[in-house]
């Protein structure tokens, strides 16, 4: 709880709010920033134990940067993760056109994903996945404090090693609140929420 109220007091300094209102302890909690219109995306790695919150600092066709207090940097595409920088085990890089497509309303097919890492040797190592998506599904699901009716879309990946589940929730205009994606072997699953205000 102290390091989750420190890494909201830090985020303050630097967005420049008078204070904190209030502190939802948990993962996924709710976080109340006043003074602040920035968006804000809590950030949850269940296999580090890990919980932070992040910003959008940087924009570069169409690929967002959010970056935490402690300089974790996470990118998505349309709420897809194509990279992460600071979690150790790191995403360089990421094909997620298939994703992107299911989510825009293509689904059922198989279809590839890579994921590029860097091994200890700095040398470019690759994973390849076959992917099925579903049709998305209207429901309620809790961000926060708040419950939002939201498309729910599963994505079932698999290859020889490993069978990941990624799961994501868009509102009707496309934003994502919520989501569940695989990022590496060692870091495993990373959950976001936006922050609701």
């Amino acid at each position: 709880m102290m390091r989750f109220a420190f890494l909201i007091v830090a985020l303050c300094s630097v967005a420049g709010c008078a204070q904190v209102a209030q502190l939802v302890p948990g993962r996924g909690g709710e976080v109340i920033i006043p003074g602040t219109d920035a968006p804000t995306l809590s950030l949850f790695f269940p296999s580090l134990q890990a919980q932070t919150i992040a910003t959008p600092v940087a924009q570069n066709d169409g690929v967002v940067t959010w970056l935490s207090v402690e300089d974790r940097a996470v990118s998505f595409r349309n709420g897809v993760v194509v990279s992460t920088r600071g979690l150790g085990d790191d995403l360089m890089g990421a094909d997620v056109g298939a994703s992107l497509a299911a989510l825009g309303g293509g689904a059922g097919e198989w279809a590839p994903r890579v994921h590029g890492y860097m091994s200890p040797e700095y040398q470019s190592v690759f994973m390849a996945f076959q992917c099925q998506r579903t049709a998305s599904k209207r429901e309620a699901v809790a961000v926060g404090t708040s419950s939002i009716s939201a498309n729910r879309t599963d994505e079932l990946c698999v290859n020889d090693e490993r069978e990941i589940q990624n799961i994501y929730w868009q509102t009707g205009n496309g934003v994502m609140v919520k989501s569940r994606q695989w990022i590496s072997p060692r870091v495993g699953y990373m959950e976001t929420e936006r922050i609701i205000r």
